[in-house]
């Protein structure tokens, strides 16, 4: 996934904008410090052309100039800026009429999860009108290796950060070496994953299809789910259809959120 930019598209061009973006993205794509010719070099610039732009962005606070060598690196201006907004209220706001299409297109009841410290936390639930369907709760908390948004979240986490989330909970370091061997082998098998289909850990004769939305391994991350009686025939026949629907729906949350697949 990447910023929503679609250059062959635009209406209007801003080339003064563009110079500074391209600064910021490109030093965020570094990791030591670079002179004022370096950054132009790699954005095929002279040094005269991203002079002003650099010199307005360290007024504004985006870059700073280490002390001695004078080249340029990120400061925690943007961190500070894109964590002014809650990550839970941007995914409620994102996928809010795209889950109520859902529901009334499918005639099931759909949800969406987060990991939340050691569990998992449905954070919205959308029910159909005049439906009899699987209802999971608003609010519900389960332990993440149960579920299977949890797993399918957790295994897009960089590598280090999931195993030393996975370290601290007691599903895991309870478990035998083998049954940890075998988890870490699923997920690094789900790593990258469209979607995730599993029988539920939590409710015998359920089913679960769980999709990806938002920024992979971020506080913007989530699953959104469909929950369905696996043992009917009008389950099985319907899960192709669920799943193209929750991928549609998942691709129009992450076109709110400003990702682009």
């Amino acid at each position: 996934m990447s910023l929503l930019v679609t250059s062959d598209t635009r209406r209007y061009g801003a080339p003064a904008l563009d110079k500074g973006l391209d600064i910021l993205e490109h030093l965020s794509n570094e990791m030591a410090p670079l002179s004022q010719l370096e950054i132009a070099r790699a954005l095929g610039r002279t040094p005269s052309e991203i002079y002003r732009m650099l010199m307005c962005l360290e007024e504004r606070g985006y870059v700073m100039r280490e002390e001695g060598s004078g080249k340029f690196r990120l400061t925690l201006r943007l961190y500070e800026l894109s964590h002014r907004q809650n990550s839970t209220t941007l995914l409620r706001k994102a996928a809010r009429f795209p889950m109520e299409s859902l529901v009334e297109a499918v005639g099931q009841a759909c949800h969406l999860s987060v990991i939340n410290g050691p569990m998992l936390l449905v954070l919205m639930e959308r029910m159909p009108s005049c439906q009899v369907c699987l209802a999971v709760g608003e609010g519900s908390r389960m332990p993440v290796l149960r579920s299977t948004s949890g797993k399918l979240l957790l295994a897009n986490w960089p590598v280090k950060a999931m195993v030393d989330y996975l370290n601290q909970l007691e599903d895991f370091t309870s478990a035998s070496g083998r049954e940890r061997e075998k988890l870490l082998g699923a997920l690094s098998d789900l790593r990258g994953a469209t979607h995730f289909h599993s029988p539920s850990a939590m409710t015998e004769g359920v089913s679960d299809i769980a999709v990806p939305v938002g920024v992979p391994g971020s506080d913007v991350a989530g699953a959104l789910v469909i929950s369905y009686l696996s043992g009917t025939k009008t389950g099985e026949k319907n899960r192709e259809r669920y799943l193209e629907a929750l991928l549609a729906s998942a691709a129009e949350i992450n076109r709110n959120l400003g990702i682009a697949l």
